[in-house]
């Protein structure tokens, strides 16, 4: 049976801005492009997205809104974070938003239906 990681509480979204907070980067070679953080606690540490979706409807919070849940790997992390905090998956989530918002608007056909309609996914690349 796989574990489901608890729903984390909101939290006060961080307004990354791109080119202030965050920068789009790239590998020679590699297929994907990467982020990097500019400003911060988390800065110099580079990471990439993979499967971006939401959480089921039965998970709706009393708002109404779902959650968001996302993988991601780490890719450089020179001044050894930790990646795994509450605060940095919060903070890189917001990035997300921004992302997937600045995405949307230049491409409102990126977003596809999968899972039979239960969840909405997509892969950032």
């Amino acid at each position: 049976m796989e574990m489901k990681k608890p729903i984390p509480q909101l939290h006060k979204t961080t307004n990354p801005k791109h080119r202030e907070d965050y920068v789009f980067v790239e590998k020679p070679g590699e297929d994907f492009t990467a982020l990097k953080l500019i400003s911060g606690p988390f800065s110099s540490i580079v990471y990439k997205y993979g499967k971006v979706g939401f959480r089921p409807e039965s998970e709706k919070r009393p708002d109404g809104t779902l959650p968001m849940v996302f993988d991601y790997t780490i890719i450089e992390n020179k001044i050894e974070a930790d990646t795994d905090s509450q605060e940095f998956i919060d903070h890189i989530g917001d990035i997300l938003v921004v992302v997937l918002d600045e995405e949307l608007k230049k491409k409102p056909d990126l977003i596809k239906k999968e899972d039979d309609g239960k969840n909405w996914t997509n892969s950032i690349k």
